[in-house]
This record gives structure tokens, C-alpha cells and sequence, in this order.
């Protein structure tokens, strides 16, 4: 991690200072007030950057909580080979006082993060998830009392755990709706004077809305939310109503502050802010040196060079989880590489770091697919593929961890369309044609053949053979010395939107060969009939009926069933 720590004072007083200021409300506070200070992070990812500088300020603030609202325990080299030991034995040191676990934090299984919560010195929170037998998997909250004032903090995870983690992880937990939790864990709270909701929700417009931090916020009796899972960054916090939503982004580049002022049993003001992490800021040496040990126990792993890479392989969640890039590119060849199949493909949110130029090391390789994930191969149908596709493709233009990569496909998608019926054409990387009646192999990770990131159609293919480690594979491809792009290769083109036509310009006759036209595919989606989609494509009923022998009563066709519907 190479991190240097800057060990002065004078801008340590100057953020007391001015935090000490933003604490005051319009009106100064009575004598009878209070001032409690929450530090928080989210969705870190086991990166430790921010924790000798947290340490420092706990240490000098008064009336301090410190939150952490999840995706802390996995992620980064040392913390994956440990199952996540390495981490709480830092937040210990810190001195956190209560966590929520996030999706991410369920990786090495359920099982595990229960022996990591034994090990905690600070409560692992979650109210809403449950055992087989409807009791808790963990404590739903805790009352802190700090000079003199209750403060209720409860957990909340995320129903998205069945899908954002390995499914087999959390098989024979359910994760109840959040709302309808709090709204009967405020009721246990009520001699509390104020009252924290500490969650792994986010604000993604791709997450069901009833299972977001702003609608929790609807709830009465919350004063403060502390949110993690979707890395918004949220400078002053977000107030909905009168609760305040505070988030810290990601990887511990900020960390968050929030100053509740409590008078009388009651908050009377609240306000946040994010301080910037950096080497202008103070630094806890005994941090700093429980860090480096741990650097230094796994550098003869992380520093052997396994490649090299002529230009930077982009690996970041706004172009990953949006975009073909060079780095997803390189994986998932690597991916055909190792097992022979016809097809790979992952899961963008897979990718958690970029390579830059220069020599690869083994670090570089684990920082950017650090989720250990087991590398299967399994038949599918052409069809199932195009279900995948479309499924990978259906939250774009946003942000999605299932936004899908490939090898040995391309395919086009028009952005305008109907989730579900987006992939306009699939063809092989020559350029022949893509057959749904086809039954390919196709190479992905465990995860997503668990029907992970909602790929449940990954999970009805056949013969699956499972083979070493992602990294295994990139590192074996690496030493075949693979040329490396700097931009995208063309496996996914966007179309202009079909609801803007462009005006048509009379071109010059020039006599060249017409381009041989790809095979066009469509999904049938809830409402469909085969006189409708005839009208989208400008051909008639009884055409797609001749197109698709199989279908053989042509007023039945169900969502989900692939048709051809021409060149």
C-alpha cells in the first residue's frame, strides 16, 4: 500500500478548530447541550488509508462514535488471505464502536462472519437479517451512553446480499425489508435520546426504491442515518425530512463527520461534512505501525512482477460496471484461455482496481480481482447467452455490478430500448453468425454461476467444470505475453436510440460489396404478442412465425423466450 503518513499538528488543530465551529448552531448552544461526534466510513473495501488519521481524531475529540456502515472486511491482499482477521484487528485498535455488514463483508460465508464478530471488540449489527428458524443472525442494535445521553444505534443490511454476494453465502438467511424492520425496531429505542440507523443501503436509483436510505428516512424517530453500498458522496450529508442521510463515498478516501447537538432529550441541530484524506492530516503512529507490519508479512507475495502492461489497464467502477475497457478485456480472454471455451464473460463489479503501466506484480493482480473467485466453464444455450447479455446490459446507462464483460462475442445494444430488449446483434468475433439454438461453453466465475448479480440463467447451464483462481488465470495468460489494447476492441457497440431518427442525407452511389448484415434477436417481455414486435421490426406476424418453427401456437409466446427476427 505504500502509504506515507504526515506526523505534524497544526492542521489537526485547525480541522478541531473548525469542526468545533460548524458544532455550534445559529444560536450558541446552552450549557445544558451536548455535542456528539460520529466518524464514520463506508464500503472501504479493506483498504486502511484512512485509519491512523480516525484513530487520531477519536483520540482527541470528546463524546466520539465511531460507525462503520460496511464492505470493510474484504477487498485488499492482506485481509483476503486472513478471511477478513487482519481488519477487525485494526478497527479494534482504532476503537470502532459498531458496524453494519455490508454484501461484501459476507464473502468468506456466514459462518465466518460470525467467528469475525466473536473476534470484535465493538457490535456487528443487523436487524433485519435472519436465521432458518426467523431468529437474528446478529444483535440488532445498541444503546451507547455517552455524557449522560442515550444514543440507540440499530444495523440494517442489504436485501441485495442475496445477489451481491456469492448466493451460497448466505444460503438459509433471509434479509427482511428494512422499512418494515425499523418501524419495529424504533419502538425497542424509545428511551433513547437520539437514534442512529447504521446501514448498508444506498441511495442506487437501480435498487428497489422501498429498500433505500431515503426511504428509511421516512420513518419517524431516526435522527441519523449512517448509509454505505452506494459510494455517494453526500458533502454536507442529504436531509430527508428532518433525518439525515450521511455517506463517505468509498475506499476510505474521506472521512465523514457528523456533529449532533442534543439539548433536553432531544437533537436540536445536525450537520456533516467530509474531510479529504491526505498527507495534510495527522497521523496515529501506533496505526501506522500495526499497517506496515501487515505490508510487510505478505510483500514477498505481492511484490513478485508477473507481467507487464505498455499502457494503463482501466479498471475503475464508473468505466467498468458502463463500458468495455482494456483491463475486462484482458480478464476474460484470460478466462478462455485457461479453460477453451467459446465464450467468457464476468460481471463488472468484479473489477475493483486498474493496473497501471509498467510492470504487473502480483499486488496489482489481487487489488484488481481480489474477490478470489473460482473460475467455472458450462454449456449454454445461444439463448441463455442472449438472456445474460440482455440482463448485463439493463440498468445502462447507470452504474451496475452486473454490467456485463466479454470474450469471444460481440454484440450491440440499443440504449433506448426496454430493459430486456435491448441487444439488437450478436456475432462471433469473425463475424459469423451467433446461433440461439446453439449450445456454447461458456467461461465465467463462480459467483455468477450461482446465479449471482441476478444472473439466474447462468445457473440452469449444463456439465459446469470449475478450474483454478480468476487471478490464476490472468497470471497464466500474462505469460504468454498477449497484446494489450489501449481503447475498447469493439465487443460492445451502443446504437444511436431508436426514438431519435437521424434525418436522411443523400449519399454518393459508390459500388461496393454490401456488408454481410448480423442475425438480430429479440426477448419477449411481459404484455408482448407477435403482431407487436412484427410492427417494431417493420415485418408481419406470420414472418416471425415462419422465422421460429418452435414456436407453434402463434398466440402463445412467454417473457423471456429468444426469437429471430431477421437480418
Amino acid at each position: 500500500m505504500n502509504m506515507k503518513f504526515k506526523r505534524t499538528t497544526t492542521i489537526l488543530l485547525a480541522v478541531l478548530l473548525m469542526l468545533s465551529c460548524l458544532a455550534l448552531p445559529a444560536e450558541a448552544a446552552s450549557d445544558s447541550a451536548a455535542t456528539i461526534t460520529v466518524i464514520h466510513v463506508n464500503d472501504r473495501h479493506a483498504r486502511v488509508a484512512a485509519e491512523p488519521y480516525i484513530s487520531l481524531l477519536a483520540k482527541t475529540l470528546d463524546n466520539v462514535l465511531i460507525l462503520d456502515a460496511g464492505d470493510s472486511l474484504h477487498g485488499q491482499t492482506a485481509a483476503n488471505l486472513s478471511k477478513g482477521g487482519t481488519m477487525v484487528e485494526l478497527m479494534n485498535a482504532v476503537g470502532y464502536n459498531a458496524m453494519v455488514p455490508g454484501n461484501h463483508d459476507f464473502n468468506y460465508g456466514a459462518d465466518r462472519l460470525l467467528e469475525l464478530s466473536g473476534l470484535m471488540d465493538f457490535p456487528l449489527l443487523a436487524a433485519n437479517v435472519k436465521k432458518a428458524d426467523g431468529t437474528n443472525l446478529f444483535n440488532p442494535y445498541e444503546v451507547f451512553e455517552i455524557a449522560g445521553i442515550k444514543v440507540g444505534v440499530f444495523g440494517l443490511a442489504t436485501p441485495e446480499t442475496v445477489t451481491k454476494s456469492d448466493p451460497r453465502n448466505v444460503a438459509g438467511l433471509t434479509f427482511a425489508d428494512p422499512v418494515e424492520t425499523a418501524g419495529l425496531i424504533i419502538g425497542e429505542l424509545e428511551g433513547c435520546d437520539v437514534v442512529i440507523a447504521l446501514v448498508h443501503l444506498g441511495l442506487d436509483d437501480a435498487s428497489e426504491a422501498g429498500h433505500r436510505s431515503d426511504a428509511l428516512a421516512a420513518v419517524p424517530g431516526i435522527d441519523l442515518i449512517i448509509d454505505g453500498h452506494s459510494h455517494s458522496e453526500l458533502d454536507e450529508g442529504l436531509l430527508v425530512g428532518n433525518t439525515l442521510i450521511a455517506q463517505a463515498v468509498q475506499h476510505g478516501q474521506n472521512i465523514g463527520i457528523v456533529e449532533l447537538i442534543v439539548e433536553s432529550g432531544a437533537v436540536t441541530s445536525k450537520s456533516a461534512r467530509l474531510i479529504a484524506v491526505g498527507e495534510d492530516l495527522d497521523a496515529d503512529e501506533s496505526i501506522i505501525a500495526i499497517i506496515e507490519e501487515e505490508e510487510a508479512k505478505i510483500e514477498p507475495i505481492t511484490s513478485i512482477v508477473v507481467g507487464h502492461a505498455p499502457v494503463m489497464l482501466q479498471g475503475e467502477r464508473e468505466y467498468v460496471r458502463t463500458s468495455e475497457t482494456n483491463l475486462a478485456n484482458l480478464i476474460t480472454d484470460s478466462m478462455r484461455h485457461a479453460t477453451g471455451a467459446d465464450i467468457a464473460f464476468i460481471n463488472g463489479g468484479g473489477i475493483r482496481a486498474s493496473i497501471e503501466a509498467g510492470e504487473i506484480t502480483m499486488g496489482d493482480v489481487l487489488a484488481a480481482m481480489p474477490f478470489s473467485n473460482i473460475m467455472v466453464k458450462v454449456e449454454l444455450t445461444g439463448a441463455d447467452m442472449i438472456a445474460a447479455l440482455e440482463h448485463g446490459v439493463s440498468a445502462y446507462p447507470e452504474q451496475a455490478g452486473q454490467f456485463i464483460q466479454v470474450s469471444g462475442i460481440c454484440f450491440s445494444i440499443d440504449p433506448g430500448g426496454q430493459p430486456g430488449s435491448r441487444v439488437k446483434t450478436v456475432t462471433m468475433p469473425d463475424g459469423s453468425a451467433f446461433d440461439i439454438n446453439k449450445t456454447y461453453t461458456v467461461a465465467t466465475i463462480d459467483f455468477i454461476a450461482a446465479g449471482g448479480d441476478g444472473y439466474e440463467m447462468v445457473a440452469n447451464g449444463k456439465n459446469i467444470i470449475y478450474y483454478g483462481s480468476d487471478a490464476e488465470a490472468i497470471v497464466a495468460y500474462l505469460a504468454t505475453d498477449p497484446a494489450i489494447n489501449t481503447a475498447p476492441e469493439g465487443r460492445l457497440t451502443v446504437l444511436e436510440q431508436t426514438d431519435q431518427q437521424p434525418e436522411q442525407q443523400p449519399e454518393e452511389q459508390i459500388d461496393e460489396p454490401a456488408p454481410e448484415s448480423a442475425p438480430v434477436y429479440y426477448i419477449v417481455v411481459p404484455g408482448d404478442w407477435l403482431s407487436k414486435i412484427a410492427a417494431r421490426y417493420g415485418t408481419t406476424w406470420q414472418e416471425l412465425w415462419r422465422l421460429n418453427p418452435e414456436i407453434k401456437n402463434p398466440d402463445l409466446i412467454y417473457p423471456g423466450q429468444v426469437l429471430y427476427v431477421g437480418e
